[in-house]
């Protein structure tokens, strides 16, 4: 009869648990730098409406988005400050998601090139 062994052993289980934190880092830094990159603003060919008094040329202003590579946050202009991202403004789920993966694949390349380059002799 062949036995089978239904927990891993000492190693195989100090392997995965050490590869759950590793990537448990790996998505902290990712979302640490998703976050920072709201700091990068930007200028699109996207309008939105600043006001409904005057002509509409001078209402219908050039909406300010945040987030690198893919801007996740978008300038409300009814809830916000006139042109500064903040918590209150739209936040857009595909980008966020979109730019939370970019950076979790930059992460998790540079984790693996630093163990590399750490095992090395």
């Amino acid at each position: 009869m062949r036995s089978h062994q239904r927990f891993p052993s000492g190693n195989a289980l100090q392997e995965r648990l050490f590869a759950i934190l590793r990537n448990l880092a790996a998505f902290s830094l990712a979302l640490v730098l998703t976050i920072a990159s709201a700091w990068i603003t930007t200028y699109t060919d996207e309008r939105t409406m600043y006001g409904h008094e005057g002509p509409l040329e001078q209402n219908l202003l050039p909406r300010e988005l945040a987030g690198w590579p893919a801007p996740y946050l978008a300038d409300s202009p009814n809830t916000s400050v006139l042109h500064q991202i903040g918590p209150e403004d739209n936040v857009r789920p595909g980008p966020f998601i979109g730019t939370l993966s970019f950076w979790l694949l930059v992460s998790l390349l540079a984790l693996r090139i630093a163990r590399k380059l750490l095992r090395r002799p």
